[in-house]
């Protein structure tokens, strides 16, 4: 083996990568332990396996043993006096770790602060009412207490030291962190719901909310009490119930943002007043790098750790290069290189103005190396973009040809206050790469998104070339249709392309509706009998031809909804009235549907007008839906006459689309689409139009002068 063609700084590199594939070797199992308790934290507390047993168990301890500590702070012990609240000492403040950010915290007070500014009541005066409570004064004592044992060690990990002694007084398990090393409690807080008030432990010197104005009502933790957000392990306790919620920000981080899971307990004081006492929960995320792995267990795997990979980085090197010599000498950059598109920008339909621009900056490479007689040169032809490269006897250069690209185009992307014409404007990258990890681009193309919602969804997108290869035309049209396909199927960002010339289109239906509980799908057949006969699942959607299709979507979640005019005649027409008050009518659903007039008195004359006097009664005593009343100032709506749509929302998040066709070419009842690019379009659409300014009335409002 000849080394002296290995270049240091390429094996320096291969040797660091192959210690970062090594060192986790070492330590795999610890990994792979550490990797399933955060996915089971994070994403998987709803299924039941070992590793959500464990924080199961933890978090029903906690309740248990909350129901007693809560005794604690709604009465006050005999011949014990309130004690005044105490003022931070500076000299106590001590930084902690909180993942990678550090901050000062006083462990020898509460911090009080204000979780109502919009309260028309002066602060002050609710501040001093809960800080008269036998529960604030309680919770102080408490957590000082806590503060004095931390305090007495002065440890140095204080995040870990505080965790571990919270732990404690939750569950009594000392050895929990042996089991989930990296679990965390922050922050500990009591709520005054009465007057908006805030107790946390620590409090920190960087303050909390930041001036912000502030809702107790919108945060998830107070949302998780009243079952107005996502919430495991809930249950009535003593006289109150418990929690954990789903993954939301902490506001009290206001330079990095922290996932966490907040434990909470609401209860009433003896007066009848509401309190929630809340444990923010995380796991620290500190030790993911490869350099936790560095702790090895003994000196024998220490050289190994070296010998191994210097070894391989040698050979590798030495192959790099007798490879790299064969390939280009031999031509094969190409023919062994697979084309790939990667989206690089995405701009989709919202508020403001947008112009939409892309540059690119490409390095071109060619190595080479002759062997001839002298004063013999010899030219290699490159791309058109690479001119020529040079190479004399007994010489081996390098060089490098760069070429710049750029895009700029104005689409008319801004809702309001007339319609835009595009829903979402892509720019996808085709990038070759090769067997010896070198790449090439071999062009852009912009796929635009129009807003012409018609039958066949592939007429709203077009595919054009920005700059392509010359070497690669060949293949343009090809790719352009792969992509087409890509895009009408899926979401995702990559795309392999096929260097087919004559590709056509797969027939088969794709994996579909993940967003979807398999088990409510089985709790409603006509929706899943849509989608197992549906041919329309490879552009992205499907088609509906009966109500009871849609009842069967509505009932998977919660829905927003903008019917249209005709759609809405259609549905009475069909006889089909009562569709409107079985699915609206369920208050604890949180819908919000409305119906749209474009003219005055639209929505009397060509639907209440052609309703029966039973039904009339009917919705005037409960109204199915909103009337969006047609103002003569208000400037053109952006959703057309004959459009309207619903967005199903499930567990909170925006799943499905509902576009309703109204007009007499089409006899279903419209399209289903889960397509993000359709998404963010009607969801901005609605948003805009909910603000606009309308005047919403009910039925009976509305026909009453």
């Amino acid at each position: 083996m000849n080394l002296q063609s290995v270049k240091p700084v390429r094996l320096l590199l291969i040797f660091i990568a192959i210690c970062f594939v090594e060192v986790p070797i070492f330590r795999l199992r610890q990994e792979l332990e550490r990797q399933a308790l955060n996915i089971a934290w994070h994403q998987s507390l709803k299924e039941e396996t070992p590793k959500t047993q464990v924080f199961e168990d933890f978090i029903k301890k906690a309740q248990e043993n909350l129901e007693d500590e809560i005794d604690g702070l709604r009465v006050l012990p005999q011949n014990q006096e309130l004690s005044d609240f105490s003022k931070c000492n500076n000299a106590l403040k001590i930084e902690i770790k909180k993942n990678s950010i550090k901050k000062d915290a006083y462990f020898d007070c509460i911090y009080i602060a204000d979780f109502d500014t919009e309260s028309k009541t002066e602060y002050q005066k609710r501040s001093d009412q809960s800080k008269q409570s036998v529960v604030f004064r309680q919770f102080q004592k408490l957590m000082l207490q806590q503060g004095e044992k931390l305090l007495s060690k002065k440890p140095e990990d204080v995040s870990l030291e505080h965790s571990r002694i919270f732990i404690k007084y939750l569950t009594g398990d000392l050895n929990f962190l042996d089991r989930v090393p990296g679990f965390r409690i922050d922050t500990v807080y009591l709520f005054d719901e009465k007057n908006g008030v805030i107790a946390l432990y620590p409090g920190t010197s960087d303050g909390v909310f930041n001036n912000r104005k502030l809702n107790y009502r919108e945060r998830p933790w107070y949302k998780s009490s009243i079952n107005e957000y996502e919430t495991f392990y809930s249950q009535k306790v003593y006289e109150g119930t418990s929690g954990l919620t789903g993954i939301f920000i902490d506001i009290t981080d206001k330079r990095t943002p922290n996932a966490i899971r907040a434990l909470w307990y609401r209860f009433k004081d003896m007066d009848g007043n509401q309190y929630v006492l809340a444990f923010d929960m995380f796991l620290d995320q500190t030790d993911n790098s490869f350099l936790s792995f560095l702790w090895l267990s003994t000196p024998w795997e220490l050289m190994m750790l070296v010998l191994i990979p210097l070894f391989l980085s040698l050979l590798l090197s030495w192959l790099y290069e007798k490879l790299n010599r064969f390939l280009l000498d031999a031509d094969y950059f190409n023919n062994l290189s697979g084309i790939r598109f990667t989206l690089v920008k995405e701009y989709y339909a919202d508020l403001n103005d947008q112009s939409i621009s892309f540059s690119d900056n490409n390095v071109r490479r060619n190595l080479s190396s002759t062997q001839t007689s002298s004063g013999v040169k010899f030219s290699l032809p490159g791309t058109p973009m690479e001119g020529n490269i040079e190479r004399i006897a007994q010489q081996n250069r390098q060089e490098e040809k760069v070429y710049t690209y750029s895009f700029d185009n104005q689409y008319s992307l801004k809702v309001g206050p007339v319609r835009p014409t595009h829903k979402a404007v892509q720019i996808w990258q085709a990038k070759r790469g090769s067997f010896l990890g070198k790449s090439q681009v071999v062009g852009h193309v912009v796929a635009d998104w129009k807003t012409n919602n018609n039958v066949d969804s592939s007429a709203e997108l077009s595919i054009r070339s920005m700059f392509w290869n010359e070497n690669q035309k060949i293949y343009l049209p090809s790719f352009q249709r792969q992509l087409r396909d890509h895009l009408l199927a899926g979401e995702t960002k990559e795309l392999t392309l096929v260097l087919d010339t004559q590709y056509q289109k797969r027939q088969s239906i794709p994996a579909l509706l993940r967003n979807i509980d398999p088990d409510q799908l089985e709790e409603v057949p006509e929706l899943k009998r849509v989608i197992d006969n549906s041919f329309d699942l490879e552009q992205g959607r499907f088609f509906v031809e009966q109500l009871e299709t849609v009842e069967a979507l509505y009932a998977l979640g919660h829905v927003k909804a903008i019917y249209s005019i005709p759609f809405v005649h259609k549905i009475i027409t069909d006889g089909h009235h009562d569709f409107f008050k079985r699915t609206a009518m369920d208050t604890e659903r949180e819908e919000f549907r409305f119906v749209l007039e474009h003219d005055t008195h639209h929505f009397k004359n060509q639907v209440y007008n052609a309703l029966n006097q039973s039904i009339q009664d009917d919705w005037n005593n409960e109204s199915p839906f909103q009337i969006m009343v047609h103002q003569r100032s208000n400037t053109e709506n952006v959703i057309l006459e004959q459009e309207g749509f619903s967005l199903i929302y499930i567990n909170h998040v925006l799943s499905f689309v509902l576009y309703s066709l109204s007009d007499d070419r089409y006899s279903g009842i419209g399209w289903v689409s889960w397509r993000q690019v359709d998404l963010k379009f009607f969801q901005t659409l609605y948003e805009y139009q909910f603000s606009k300014g309308n005047t919403f009335k009910t039925v009976e409002n509305y026909i009453e002068p």
